[in-house]
Order: C-alpha cells, then structure tokens, then sequence
C-alpha cells in the first residue's frame, strides 16, 4: 500500500512538474516575441526620438531668434523716444521762454515716473 501511494506521489509530482515546465516554456516564447518586436521597432523608435529633438530644437531657435528681434525692437523704442523727448526738449527751448522748458522738464520726469511704474506692474 506504501509502494502504492508513493507511486501515485510520484506521479502527480511529474504530472505538476509538467505543467510548471509548459508554462515557462510558453512564458519564454511570449518574451521572445515581445523581444522580436521591440527590436523591430527600435529603428523606429530612435527616428521618432531624433526627429522630436530636432524639432524642439528648431522651437528653441526660433524663440531666442523672437527674444533678440524683441530686445532690439525695445532698444529701437527707447532711441525713438529719447529722439523725440531730445528734439521736444530743443524745440521748447529755442522757441519758448524758461518757465515753459522747466514746467516741460517736471513733465516728463512725471511721465517717466509714471512708465516706470507702469512697467514694474507688468513685469
């Protein structure tokens, strides 16, 4: 009886044995599918990924191309305005008594004041 249920230990020990082999072996086939198409999609990949770089560096580009068009536009408008406040302040001299230059002069450092005001609130 002993030899029996032994025997039938035995087997049941091969039968799972069995099974737990199938099933890796069905494991390592599953992953070496997933193997195969992941190596056939890494050329496929790495373009996608250059082409992304290269285009966020186009982006980079062309923002600091618009910050320096920017900065230059800014220093344009200051020389224009530092033009016209020169040649406002010229005029008025030559062609106004004292007392109108000074009041002229309060002015625009009142202007100034305010711009620089103006342009901490937006900054």
């Amino acid at each position: 009886m002993l030899t029996f249920f032994i025997a039938i230990v035995l087997i049941a020990e091969i039968v799972i044995t069995f099974h737990i082999i199938s099933f890796i072996l069905k494991i390592d086939k599953k992953v070496c599918e997933l193997n195969e198409q992941i190596v056939a999609l890494t050329p496929t990949i790495e373009d996608t990924l250059t082409s992304a770089r290269i285009s966020l560096n186009k982006v980079l580009l062309a923002l600091n191309k618009f910050e320096q068009k920017l900065q230059s536009k800014t220093e344009e408008f200051k020389f224009n305005i530092l033009k016209s406040v020169i040649t406002t302040a010229l005029y008025l001299l030559l062609n106004t008594s004292g007392k109108k230059v000074l009041s002229t002069i309060e002015l625009a450092f009142s202007l100034k004041d305010v711009m620089d005001k103006w342009a901490k609130k937006l900054a």
